[in-house]
């Protein structure tokens, strides 16, 4: 007789609807309110088509990151050095044996999956079965991606490195000019970012995560096997950052330090998305690619962008106080 699976509680993986709608709505007119207060109202239409087609590997990453986070309670630093192997992973298959892109997209995810299942087998899992604490585990992550980033340095090299493709064709869309390739680059992110969404919320081995992530000793009972379930997920989160990182790479370059400048902005999301599930997090990781083409093009400068946007999602974490830490476990 086959065991039956626990459906997660209300305050599971993805079972938060935008329970929110009133409260994404909210935050959709406080940036059409500060947009209006700038007087930058020329930059609206360049804001949505830049944020949407130069940030959505965002959005994909942070995905992944929120599965990790909801099943584990682990701020894992070292994924930023997944986001980076999976673009060193493309860029090495694609500059060293001709293969196109999208060709080499799948293999580096399912590299950066496999090597992320490695850090489970070898560094966590070992540290969480002799009893050791989440901040010692942070500090591990910590260690990790240190380790991971000098690695790279040691095997590539510091110099930054760059795909081999043809340069690419620019798309006009509402009056901005889109090189094509980050129009595709949109809708396959969009797609496989959707597509694990799906995975979580409709495939047997997706409710077996969330009934896992919601209360692992009821999961147990059940008849999951929590080591099964857990090697799955650290795969989904290393193939989803390794992805993405090879959509950052391609996108402008590869560099040691590519996932280290993209890890604050995708962990921010996560907290603040994760109040309402994994649509939360794909929406607010959506909103902010948006709001930084915005404040980039009006400060000027991508590093001021990234400072405001920070200072913002901090304010919004400190306004939420209590509740957030409590429920953002996506």
């Amino acid at each position: 007789m086959s065991a039956r699976v626990p459906v997660p509680s209300p305050g599971g993986l993805a079972s938060r609807n935008l329970g929110g709608p009133g409260r994404l709505a909210a935050a959709a007119v406080a940036v059409l309110a500060l947009i209006w207060m700038t007087g930058n109202l020329s930059s609206v239409v360049p804001s949505l088509v830049i944020g949407l087609t130069e940030h959505a590997p965002l959005v994909l990453a942070a995905t992944g990151f929120a599965l990790l986070y909801r099943l584990t309670g682990l701020i894992n630093v070292a994924y930023a050095e997944t986001v980076t192997l999976g673009a060193y992973f493309a860029m090495h298959l694609n500059t060293t044996y001709g293969l196109g892109f999208f060709a080499v997209l799948v293999p580096a995810g399912v590299l950066a999956g496999l090597l992320s299942v490695a850090t489970y087998l070898l560094i966590f899992r070992p540290a969480k079965l002799r009893g050791v604490g989440v901040l010692e585990l942070i500090i591990i992550s910590f260690g990790l991606s240190i380790a991971l980033r000098y690695g790279l340095q040691f095997v590539f090299g510091t110099p930054v490195r760059f795909f081999d493709v043809p340069p690419p064709d620019s798309v006009n869309i509402l009056g901005v000019g889109v090189a094509s390739f980050r129009l595709v680059a949109l809708i396959s992110v969009l797609v496989l970012a959707v597509g694990l969404y799906l995975f979580i919320q409709r495939s047997r081995y997706g409710l077996m995560v969330r009934a896992l992530a919601g209360d692992e000793a009821l999961a147990q009972v059940s008849g999951i096997r929590p080591f099964a379930v857990t090697v799955l997920i650290w795969f989904i989160a290393g193939l989803a950052g390794g992805m993405a990182g090879a959509f950052y790479g391609v996108g402008s370059s590869v560099s040691p330090m590519l996932g280290s400048r993209v890890f604050i902005l995708i962990l921010l999301v996560v907290l603040v998305g994760g109040i309402w599930g994994l649509n939360g997090v794909m929406v607010v990781g959506i909103g902010t690619g948006i709001v930084l083409a915005f404040m980039t093009l009006t400060l000027g400068q991508v590093l001021y962008a990234h400072v405001v946007l920070i200072i913002g999602f901090l304010v919004v974490l400190k306004a939420r106080g209590r509740r957030l830490t409590e429920s953002t476990k996506v």
